[in-house]
């Protein structure tokens, strides 16, 4: 798990707080990468193709920049 620096934390919040709000934000980003990977999976197993739909000029477009 990676380390995570936590800034001074405004006085009405316990650093314990401040510890528990971001392990909940990266169980949160973990839980979303393993969704994003079974509707992968489940894609691939029936046989959709998916293409990248640009919605904004300044957001590249990931088979470029990979």
């Amino acid at each position: 798990m990676a380390a995570v620096r936590l800034q001074k934390e405004p006085a009405m919040v316990s650093q314990d707080t401040c510890r528990v709000v971001v392990q909940h934000a990266m169980n949160i980003t973990g839980l979303m990468q393993q969704i994003e990977e079974e509707i992968q999976t489940i894609l691939e197993v029936l046989g959709i193709e998916t293409e990248f739909v640009l919605f904004d000029d300044g957001f590249p477009d990931p088979s470029i920049t990979e």
